[in-house]
């Protein structure tokens, strides 16, 4: 992971961020440390739902 923020509403709505320098980085992230993070946590017991979009950054978009 090259980055990451974390932001939560007020309606108890949170939205995790990160950017990944390649796609398959990200896979094995989501494969192998994920379940544990989120086991471990116990963040399951409250959550509804979990859902993931992938945006692909574009070079032009970077303001340096």
């Amino acid at each position: 992971m090259l980055s990451g923020a974390f932001g939560k509403r007020q309606n108890g709505r949170y939205l995790a961020a990160s950017l990944w320098d390649n796609e398959d980085s990200h896979q094995r992230y989501a494969d192998k440390e994920l379940p544990a993070l989120i086991n471990e946590s116990g963040v399951k017991d409250s959550t509804q739902r979990i859902s993931v979009s992938l945006i692909e950054l574009q070079p032009k978009w970077a303001v340096i």
